[in-house]
């Protein structure tokens, strides 16, 4: 089941509520923002990454195209 399949549903807020509530008795309250910071921290760092990457992609076919685009020079006669 995907991510936005599980968040489908979770449509209500009382879902959403003990959801929060079992979260806060598994982890307690005191380590809740320490997790929730390491969370947005790691999906930030991997959003990087994904942005590098597609850059990087980007870039290769770019250089591919222009690489195809430059028509090849006729070989010089030797004197």
């Amino acid at each position: 089941m995907g991510t936005m399949n599980t968040l489908a549903i979770l449509s209500s807020p009382l879902q959403w509520g003990i959801l929060i509530l079992v979260c806060l008795l598994v982890f307690g309250a005191k380590r809740l923002p320490d997790i929730a910071r390491a969370l947005g921290r790691s999906l930030g760092e991997f959003g990087k990454a994904r942005r590098e990457f597609e850059d990087a992609l980007n870039n290769s076919a770019k250089e591919a195209e222009k690489k195809d685009e430059k028509p090849d020079e006729p070989d010089k006669p030797q004197e």
